[in-house]
């Protein structure tokens, strides 16, 4: 497998959070929270109605990367299936029942085989992968996270130095 170094991805760091949250005071809002009426599928087909939205099947399936990701690594590497909990925040706020719910997990969770096919052919090209690397990496040993760089200890000493100064 080849090493390929992404040269433009947009992030936010800890530090780039700690400058908007508490100097420039822009804050993020998740703003369906403060609709108690909301309801997906009434949403879904406002969109689709009237301005020709055109839905897909599930959570962040709208992008071939992140539909590949959660409908097809995720749960043939990892034995994790997204859907779980996107599903069951549906069947908690009285929008989707249960039972329907457990039907679609029998499912594959992709929209179909022959998208699964194409979406892989799709990722192989873009990754510069062939069909045995991805076969090797499915078949890799899991890696704990914390084997990868990442600002955790940074973000815990700034949650301690807030503790400090707010209570």
């Amino acid at each position: 497998m080849r090493n390929v170094r992404l040269k433009t991805f947009p992030a936010q760091g800890t530090i780039d959070y700690v400058i908007y949250e508490y100097f420039k005071k822009i804050r993020w809002i998740s703003f369906l929270d403060y609709l108690p009426d909301y309801n997906k599928f009434e949403a879904l087909e406002i969109l689709q109605k009237n301005y020709s939205y055109k839905p897909y099947p599930y959570k962040h399936y709208e992008s071939i990367f992140t539909r590949f990701y959660q409908g097809f690594i995720l749960p043939v590497k990892f034995g994790v299936d997204k859907r779980k909990n996107h599903l069951s925040t549906l069947v908690l706020t009285g929008q989707m029942k249960k039972e329907d719910a457990e039907k679609l997990l029998l499912e594959i969770p992709y929209p179909s085989e022959q998208e699964l096919i194409d979406d892989i052919e799709y990722f192989l090209k873009k990754m510069r992968w062939t069909k045995d690397d991805l076969m090797n990496y499915l078949k890799r040993p899991e890696k704990p996270h914390t084997l990868y760089g990442s600002e955790k200890g940074l973000w815990d000493a700034l949650a301690r130095v807030y503790k400090v100064f707010h209570h």
